[in-house]
């Protein structure tokens, strides 16, 4: 049997999630393919999906017994981790209800609190992360002080004015030592690079109100939500780290199917293309097909380009190591380039950083794990 790429055993077993066919066949077939199997799923947060998908096709009892007790107790572990995650988050929602602010709950938050997946324990969360009005920030980290959240990497809680003064979307993660993971707050929905695509205020002018567990807070729209997934996904992580996250796409796609009349693809295709980044969603959009068989609509088509774009994203990924590191030399040098280019011009100061050892120690590095890390 052929050596086949983890990547693509893991994608055709998620897609069996989103009602794509699934058999026998199409599963890892020996314990050298299941390893790499689960520690790409691993790496890519998807475990618990992929225990769902296998569910849904009632393949689990076609399973080694080994990976059976591998998955269901990764999805107990992952239950208990987001009925605390729930409890923290509904802490933080009336904390901030009390200073006024209804926060937009964002990525893992607004999928558990939104009901997306058929229960709590499909979805991977490292961290909460929510849309606060920029008016606000002064009486939000008061109440947040007062809480018992700290920041993790500065000395105090920045003020509104020197938020004002970075170049970031969102501040320093904030944690309680009471609760179990970390708080980002922010003020733009997405990098501030790409800004002109979604902005804070037509998200929260544009957001479902909800009353959750005692708390106000609110939902993204169905557009906003799969606009924000492309943007954080594919613009601003795979531009910069030339990572394709597979829980993003599968997000993606399962939001699309899910949301379905509720998107609106007509104003996402216009503000794509008005920004000059509508190759890049129909590439994203391309790459969804290929992995997990995401059907465009009508509005929305693909397009040739697009579709020979993401088959040679796929080619590379499948390359022998070989021919491999060229091609990942070329997409490391090119891919971010536009943005390092605009860091330099905002601060020169960086250009210090290329007399340096260690940026091109990190990039060799980088060179040498990526391929076994993610692929």
């Amino acid at each position: 049997m052929p050596n086949r790429s983890a990547l693509r055993l893991l994608s055709q077993c998620l897609a069996g999630a989103l009602d794509q066919p699934l058999d026998i066949k199409d599963l890892p077939a020996n314990e050298a393919e299941w390893q790499r199997v689960l520690q790409l799923s691993s790496t890519h947060f998807v475990t618990p999906l992929l225990r769902w998908a296998l569910q849904e096709k009632s393949l689990m009892s076609a399973l080694p017994s080994e990976i059976v007790e591998y998955l269901d107790a990764f999805h107990a572990l992952n239950l208990d981790d987001n009925r605390l995650y729930e409890d923290q988050l509904a802490h933080l929602i009336q904390v901030l209800n009390q200073v006024g602010v209804r926060p937009v709950l964002l990525k893992g938050a607004a999928t558990l609190v939104g009901s997306l997946y058929p229960s709590i324990a499909e979805r991977f969360i490292g961290d909460i992360d929510i849309l606060i009005p920029s008016s606000k920030l002064p009486e939000i980290i008061n109440q947040l002080r007062a809480a018992g959240y700290t920041p993790g990497d500065v000395d105090d809680f920045p003020s509104a004015e020197d938020f004002a003064g970075q170049a970031t979307h969102h501040c320093s993660p904030v944690r309680s030592m009471d609760w179990p993971v970390w708080v980002e707050l922010h003020l733009h929905p997405v990098h501030l690079n790409v800004s002109r695509l979604l902005s804070s205020e037509e998200m929260i002018q544009d957001a479902t109100p909800l009353n959750w567990r005692g708390g106000e807070c609110l939902i993204p729209s169905p557009t906003h939500f799969v606009m924000h997934n492309v943007i954080h996904a594919f613009l601003v992580d795979y531009d910069s780290k030339a990572f394709l996250s597979l829980r993003q796409l599968f997000e993606f796609v399962y939001a699309c199917r899910n949301y379905a009349g509720q998107i609106d693809w007509t104003a996402i295709q216009q503000r794509f293309d008005g920004c000059h980044a509508g190759a890049k969603l129909r590439c994203y959009m391309a790459l969804a097909n290929i992995y997990l068989g995401f059907q465009a609509p009508a509005e929305l088509p693909i397009g040739e380009w697009s579709r020979l774009r993401a088959r040679f994203h796929c080619a590379w990924v499948d390359a022998p190591v070989a021919i491999y590191f060229p091609i990942r030399l070329f997409g490391l040098a090119g891919s971010g380039l536009k943005n390092r280019l605009r860091n330099l011009k905002r601060n020169p100061r960086n250009l210090k950083k290329l007399l340096s050892s260690g940026i091109y120690v990190n990039f060799y590095r980088e060179l040498c794990t990526f391929k076994k890390r993610t692929f």
